[in-house]
């Protein structure tokens, strides 16, 4: 046995089984180079524009040999992810670690306070806040976004991991604050966030980060106060102006309904001319959410704006009720594709249906931007069949992207990115192709605290994902260890 250095050369890729057809690819790709297209297809002949193949052959280049997509990743984060998904996967150890975590997040003791136990901070720092958040400082946060662009991610969405999170059934009337100096940090914080990526990048918004008062203020359904209001158009117009898209992320029930009329209302304003800068988040685990989304799409329409939709699963379901959610994973599985296919299709379903009903004519559908946010590989192989089918008869396509949680399903993100939907020399020329980027959060270590306790609730509510994962990234890290000649 030959022990091989680390690669140090571009490699070549698997492309299976996450496929996009040459030309399929060549309808809606630029591609700025035949050596790495015929190296991802596998193609022997050149295509005309008719799309035929020509007499024209291309020799076939020296064999060499396929690499995996994990390999994108640096040694050190691979190192670390496995570690961290070891403990996630193991019932064993992620039971003491949540509870580890939990303590970190909720404990008054000084002792067990990161900002004061400098121990604890460099431990939680270098290991579980190093896998999941972007840094505690703009050149930390820079750094962390230029490592995911060089793995081959379009770029990442930033979030400002301030928030409130309460319990259930917890009352909000103890919920008092300042409100104006609430805000007014809050409005800094976004205006950081999204001073902090770059034009094509995505910034997630948290209106519970304003404070107890705005929380009230969401239970309540009530406007926004003429703070928040000024806080968030300052926010927008910044975003807008820079080419910035906002996501506003979903929170838990009690102030959904409040945040879904909130962004609504901003994306009627900012969502003109056919593209969207504000984006909603809808959660496929809440049986209300077909019925909201029915509703808005028909308003989008009514109103001649773009909708915006973030299409998650869920991530609140340990401090929500359970009889706001369907009843297994199967059926959340299935309104989350179900919903996808509708969107990306532009046509109601049986999920997705309009709001007048079956007896009704069906409106319309606005435009559209999509994005959608899974760990689930089955939902986005559907998703890429759906392109590729829309691709090969020339149908319109909306525009789409792809996202997941840094630190999470790398497996599958690589894979995407190997499969050309966000690759480097896919960015550059025709736009439209589908984008992969990376969610993740900023802030201090103990502002993330709230964040990577969620992180680590979500690892445990789909453990079996999680092993999948560490299998994947077991396997490369001992190909880079033990690479036989």
């Amino acid at each position: 046995m030959i022990i091989k250095p680390l690669l140090r050369q571009p490699p070549t890729f698997r492309t299976r089984p996450l496929w996009i057809p040459s030309r399929c690819r060549n309808q809606y790709m630029h591609q700025t180079s035949h050596t790495r297209s015929s190296t991802l297809v596998g193609a022997t002949s050149i295509h005309n524009t008719s799309g035929q193949p020509s007499d024209t052959q291309v020799p076939h280049p020296p064999t060499a040999p396929t690499l995996p997509p994990l390999s994108l990743l640096t040694l050190p984060t691979l190192l670390r992810s496995y570690l961290i998904t070891a403990i996630s996967s193991s019932p064993i150890l992620l039971t003491p670690s949540l509870w580890c975590l939990s303590l970190l997040v909720r404990s008054q003791s000084p002792f067990f306070q990161v900002e004061h136990n400098r121990f604890l901070h460099y431990i939680v720092k270098k290991t579980i806040y190093a896998q999941f958040c972007a840094g505690e400082t703009p050149s930390e946060v820079q750094r962390t976004a230029t490592e995911l662009r060089k793995t081959g991610y379009e770029g990442i969405v930033l979030n400002y991991a301030k928030e409130i999170v309460f319990d259930k059934g917890a009352p909000l009337g103890d919920l008092d604050s300042d409100e104006t100096k609430d805000v007014e940090a809050w409005r800094q914080g976004m205006l950081e966030t999204v001073a902090l990526v770059s034009r094509g990048d995505c910034a997630a918004l948290k209106f519970s980060g304003a404070g107890p008062s705005v929380v009230k203020t969401l239970t309540g359904k009530l406007p926004p106060s003429a703070g928040i209001r000024q806080a968030t158009t300052a926010v927008c117009e910044y975003a807008q102006k820079n080419g910035i898209k906002l996501l506003f992320d979903a929170e838990q029930s009690a102030v959904q309904p409040g945040i879904d009329q909130w962004t609504l209302d901003l994306q009627r304003e900012y969502n003109r001319n056919g593209f969207a800068v504000v984006y909603g988040t809808y959660q496929a685990y809440a049986t209300s959410t077909p019925s909201t989304l029915a509703r808005h799409l028909t308003i989008a329409q009514q109103e001649g704006f773009a909708l915006g939709i973030k299409l998650v699963r869920g991530a609140y379901m340990a401090s929500d009720p359970r009889h706001l959610f369907w009843a297994t994973k199967a059926e959340t599985d299935r309104v989350y594709d179900s919903i996808a296919e509708a969107l990306m299709r532009r046509e109601w379903n049986e999920t997705l249906s309009p709001v007048g009903g079956k007896g009704e004519q069906h409106p319309a559908f606005p435009n559209i931007s999509l994005v959608l946010a899974t760990h689930n590989h089955q939902s986005v192989r559907k998703a890429l069949a759906i392109r590729q089918e829309q691709c090969r008869k020339g149908e319109e396509q909306i525009d789409i992207a792809y996202a997941q949680l840094m630190g999470m399903a790398d497996d599958l993100g690589t894979e995407l990115i190997v499969a050309g939907t966000g690759s480097p020399d896919t960015r550059h020329g025709k736009t439209g192709t589908s984008k992969t980027f990376k969610y993740t959060a900023w802030g201090s270590v103990r502002e993330c605290l709230t964040y990577l306790l969620r992180r680590a609730e979500e690892n445990k509510e789909s453990l079996g994902r999680t092993r999948i994962g560490r299998l994947a990234l077991g396997k490369e890290l001992q190909r880079r260890l033990l690479w036989k000649a």
